[in-house]
């Protein structure tokens, strides 16, 4: 119990952080297999939530550091048989959460700042219940495991059918089911030989193409080859630029480039960390409804983004020495769809005006600061950052940490402000006034719009259409 009493005590500090307290009857392995138990929840105001839960070991890199694990948590009804919903720390109510425990990032925030810009930025081309939020929403905890200490997690929700409004699963007149909103996660372990086209045994796993592997992340209750062909069609036969603009949203993917070129995102731009959507694959992409047409098109949703802002999988990137991917090769080693359409006149055109638009808003130099130090004195204020270092030190073995937080913050925010010129000079921005350069004689006349769609008989609509490289707004 004294541990816990150090926790209790350092509500004295001049910030309060919230404090989880997790029990289980399981030892922390790879692989843990989930584990029931509870979970005890107590927010700056003192306020409790208890409620039943389960445990599992969760990540690839991850699992290499179980002196500071990363968790699955499900929260349960009493007897553990169904989900139970809640709504914990103000975000949205569900019962699946994720204890990031950050362990290969000597900042723990690189995740969570590169997530709360990408909120910003970029949302959903559509409405949903949850603003168009197409990222994870987080909030830090200390944490005590077993009651042992065990220093800040990010306690986040996930990417799933809810938050992106996907359509459930359909029990038609027949009986039979029909599966209607998919999401694939990029990425999978499950399937130990990625050189050829394969499944896993109950096709929650499809190697598409050499060493392209996806997750089902739903509806993995009706997965089957049928689920996987909208991917399999998207990848394997969608190598034209005509098809990523029909099927795809085009600044959504112009989004996704900026924040992974932005943050230098190394591990972001090959086929892994990322989710593919659909939210009706019935739906026809040809129907005459642009709404009816879009519920079948596919949305980039970003993932794990813990080696943004010069960090690296290792954790061996700190005191000034940061991984800086040039511009150019995260352009040349991009992954589908943006390898097919990067090089597209109205996809450049998108690029450059986001990027404007980015650098102002949440890309400045200002609120990416912001966010840093708000959350380096969350950890410094309310004593975390130094009992975590009490309780784990400074060792190459992990978890990464440092001890001089305010030092290491400043000096990431050094790389970003000359990332931040780095992207101005490749958009061929000087002193906050963006160059831009005249359009190709052969589209002069050609207007589209934001997806990249020509539009036909200068029917624009009102909104925003291109023309000529530029944006214009339509009353």
């Amino acid at each position: 119990m004294q541990l816990i009493m150090i926790a209790i005590s350092a509500y004295a500090q001049e910030v309060k952080m919230p404090v989880l307290d997790i029990h289980f009857d399981a030892e922390i392995v790879m692989n843990m297999p989930y584990a029931n138990g509870s979970m005890k929840l107590t927010d700056e105001e003192g306020k409790v939530v208890e409620l039943p839960a389960k445990f599992k070991t969760r990540g690839a890199t991850a699992q290499q550091y179980l002196m500071k694990p990363s968790l699955n948590m499900k929260l349960r009804t009493a007897d553990y048989a169904e989900e139970a919903d809640s709504a914990l720390l103000g975000m949205r109510s569900c019962s699946s959460w994720i204890l990031d425990a950050m362990a290969i990032d000597r900042i723990c925030m690189r995740n969570r700042v590169a997530f709360d810009i990408w909120n910003e930025f970029s949302k959903l081309p559509y409405e949903t219940n949850f603003g168009s939020r197409n990222g994870t929403e987080g909030r830090f905890v200390e944490v005590y495991i077993n009651d042992k200490y065990y220093g800040i997690y990010c306690l986040s929700d996930r990417i799933n059918r809810k938050l992106l409004d996907l359509k459930k699963v359909k029990e038609l007149d027949d009986g039979t089911m029909q599966v209607r909103g998919v999401l694939y996660k990029s990425g999978t372990q499950s399937i130990l030989n990625q050189n050829e086209f394969a499944y896993n045994e109950d096709y929650t796993a499809c190697v598409v193409e050499w060493h392209n592997a996806w997750e089902l992340s739903f509806p993995e209750d009706y997965a089957s080859p049928e689920v996987w062909k909208p991917l399999q069609d998207a990848i394997l036969k969608g190598s034209t630029r005509e098809y990523v603009k029909k099927y795809f949203f085009l600044e959504n993917l112009a989004d996704y480039e900026l924040h992974v070129t932005a943050l230098s995102i190394e591990d972001n731009m090959g086929h892994k960390n990322h989710y593919f959507s659909i939210r009706n694959i019935n739906k026809d992409i040809n129907a005459e409804d642009p709404d009816d047409a879009n519920r079948r098109r596919i949305v980039v949703t970003p993932w794990d983004l813990d080696t943004s802002l010069g960090g690296n999988y290792r954790g061996d990137n700190y005191n000034g020495n940061y991984t800086v991917w040039n511009i150019i090769e995260v352009a040349k080693n991009a992954f589908y769809p943006i390898s097919v359409i990067h090089d597209d006149v109205t996809y450049q055109a998108i690029l450059k005006q986001r990027w404007i638009e980015g650098r102002k808003g949440a890309f400045s130099i200002k609120s990416v600061n912001q966010k840093l130090e708000k959350y380096r004195d969350l950890f410094i204020k309310s004593g975390a950052w130094q009992r975590m270092i009490d309780r784990f030190g400074v060792t190459s073995s992990g978890p990464m940490l440092v001890e001089d937080l305010t030092k290491e913050i400043s000096l990431v925010e050094k790389w970003y402000e000359a990332r931040f010129h780095e992207m101005d000079q490749y958009f061929g921005i000087t002193d906050g006034i963006e160059n831009i350069g005249c359009a190709p004689l052969e589209i002069e006349h050609v207007v589209y719009d934001l997806n990249g769609r020509k539009v036909v008989n200068g029917q624009y609509g009102k909104g925003i259409v291109i023309r000529n490289g530029k944006k214009y707004f339509v009353k």
